[in-house]
């Protein structure tokens, strides 16, 4: 079954942590969640996959009291059979692989405020993805952030290299090509904010000056700094994300359109050579 049924182990964890007043709760989170994972990171220790899952926004071991009214609201929803449907569609529409699907609450869920809490994350891998979800979510917002990952899930397959092989004009282009298949299939109305944040000329220097000399960096742990940004420094707040977005966008306009699954299966150096950012400064 791709969308696997997690609300049992949802439902499983919060019954023991029930009977033992959270007790040991950590331990419950890391094993019944993380356990069923390890077929998936067979190489890795349990506690390091929970670290990981955490990071992307799974929901904290001491949230354990709210997981049950937020997953009967996410039943209620039909989350888990909206995801199915769009899975099967968009598996047939970009002729994508067999993917597991991993629905779990997102951290602080129930916040009062949404600020500077996110209410949606996702994380897609070879063979598989996670959606981390607030019960108050827009039915297309769901549909929005699963195309996106999952299209994540289609690149890497065709890629198929390791994550510390993966170069920083290959993150650029998977996330380019994860926002791209947002706007394709649902429309502009669901793209990420982050796509306007910077005009053409504000994020060519940038993109000029860091990003060209530094395309082959390897290993998705050192493009954080590029594809988030961070205040203060050279790079600005979302710019990879935004910089990949406008690379595939003004590929496409300039070339396509493209067939459904012909997209994702061009090389990075072909879509980036042919945007609005080209690979050698001399043509910028």
């Amino acid at each position: 079954m791709p969308v696997i049924q997690t609300q049992n182990l949802l439902y499983k964890f919060v019954e023991l942590c029930e009977e033992q007043s959270g007790r040991g709760a950590t331990t419950k989170h890391s094993e019944i969640l993380g356990g069923p994972l390890m077929k998936l990171f067979p190489t890795v220790d349990p506690e390091v996959v929970q670290y990981e899952l955490l990071r992307n926004g799974l929901f904290q071991p001491g949230e354990w009291r709210n997981i049950k009214d937020i997953v009967q609201r996410m039943e209620a929803q039909n989350v888990w059979q909206i995801v199915k449907q769009e899975y099967k569609m968009l598996r047939k529409r970009w002729n994508g692989p067999k993917v597991s699907i991993y629905i779990f609450p997102i951290k602080n869920a129930t916040a009062k405020t949404r600020k500077e809490t996110p209410k949606k994350n996702g994380i897609a891998y070879r063979g598989a993805l996670f959606l981390f979800l607030s019960p108050d979510l827009h039915t297309e917002e769901i549909k929005a952030l699963f195309a996106h990952e999952y299209n994540h899930a289609c690149r890497l397959e065709y890629l198929n290299i390791a994550p510390n092989k993966i170069s920083l004009k290959d993150s650029l282009i998977i996330e380019g090509l994860g926002e791209y298949a947002v706007k394709d299939v649902y429309g502009e109305k669901w793209l990420a904010p982050w796509i306007n944040l910077y005009s053409l000329e504000e994020a060519l220097p940038i993109w000029k000056k860091h990003f060209v000399p530094s395309l082959d960096v390897a290993g998705v742990k050192n493009h954080h700094l590029f594809l988030f940004g961070k205040a203060g420094s050279r790079f600005p707040k979302w710019i990879g994300y935004h910089i990949g977005f406008q690379i595939v966008d003004s590929f496409q306009k300039k070339h396509g359109p493209f067939p459904n699954n012909e997209l994702y299966r061009k090389s990075s150096e072909e879509i980036i050579a042919s945007s609005d950012f080209p690979m050698k400064t001399d043509d910028i």
